[in-house]
């Protein structure tokens, strides 16, 4: 390993160091910085020479901060913070002032944005950014100032607030049903192929038909099959054009079922096993509206209790 060098060290080292440290992984690292984890760890190792100190011990497992790595990483973190805080300061030579919602895909499209243009013409002086991702934020590098998440484990430092938990209810189109079915009437439940949702390593947090079939009391009838999709807005959109029955997110589909495009088969719903939640740093709460778009999103939240 060289002497350590008095020159600062690359930047997109330092970032692959810091996102190593908080995934734990190579690998994770990797995909957050849209890199393969052989150019995360030549940076890392770059990073190292320069320093003239390990930052990491490697294993099959991934990677875990050496004491010299965990100190490195305090002060690391207070840089990023410092550059991100004075990126905001200059809002006010913008002549705007800007806040940015990151959300979930779905949770944008149909719960944040059906209400969102109110909240903006009552602050038509603030400028607002909404994008979706699946990907987990990093409130140190991602110009995000709130995250609507589905579960607060991954931000145990930044304020948490809990907006809803949602509860899934079977649905379809009332073009597949007979003419003469009736509310309530679950005969029609082995006729239909049902669609299924797989939201990945969060699949196990949302209730599936097995489990919505012992609800209901329909012990034993097995689930049946039916096409399969990563996004609940797609497993919707499928439903609405009647490809089949839906456990549908109720805060998903208040419009569809209000306007008659989808109705309930059953009573019987069933509560997701974790809650969406708005997660923020403090220091959002020195921007304009902030507080104002933080009571507005509760307010949302409560009318789904």
């Amino acid at each position: 390993m060289e002497q350590p060098s008095h020159r600062l060290p690359k930047l997109s080292n330092i970032m692959a160091f810091e996102t190593a440290a908080k995934t734990g992984s190579l690998a994770g690292a990797a995909d957050i910085l849209c890199l393969t984890p052989a150019a995360v760890s030549q940076q890392i190792r770059q990073l190292e020479d320069q320093l003239g100190v390990k930052l990491f011990v490697r294993s099959k497992h991934g990677v875990e901060l050496t004491e010299a790595g965990t100190s490195y990483l305090t002060f690391t973190q207070e840089a990023f913070e410092s550059l991100r805080m004075g990126q905001q300061s200059l809002a006010r030579y913008q002549g705007e002032q800007a806040l940015t919602i990151t959300a979930l895909p779905t949770l944008a499209s149909r719960w944040l944005m059906p209400n969102l243009n109110i909240w903006m013409a009552q602050h038509s002086n603030i400028q607002l950014r909404v994008q979706g991702t699946h990907s987990q934020i990093d409130f140190g590098t991602d110009p995000t100032d709130f995250y609507l998440s589905f579960g607060d484990e991954h931000y145990g430092d930044q304020h948490c607030i809990e907006l809803f938990r949602d509860r899934v209810m079977a649905v379809c189109s009332p073009s597949i049903l007979p003419g003469n079915w009736q509310s309530g009437t679950l005969n029609v439940l082995a006729d239909f192929p049902m669609i299924h949702v797989d939201w990945g390593r969060d699949g196990r947090f949302l209730p599936n038909w097995s489990e919505w079939l012992q609800a209901a009391g329909l012990t034993q009838q097995a689930p049946n099959n039916g096409p399969s999709f990563n996004l609940s807005s797609m497993a919707i959109d499928a439903a609405l054009y009647g490809s089949g029955l839906l456990l549908g997110q109720r805060a998903f589909i208040r419009e569809e079922l209000a306007d008659g495009r989808l109705v309930t088969l059953s009573e019987v719903t069933l509560p997701l096993n974790k809650a969406y939640y708005l997660v923020y740093p403090e220091r959002v709460m020195d921007k304009p509206g902030a507080r104002e778009l933080v009571e507005w999103l509760r307010e949302q939240a409560d009318k789904e209790e």
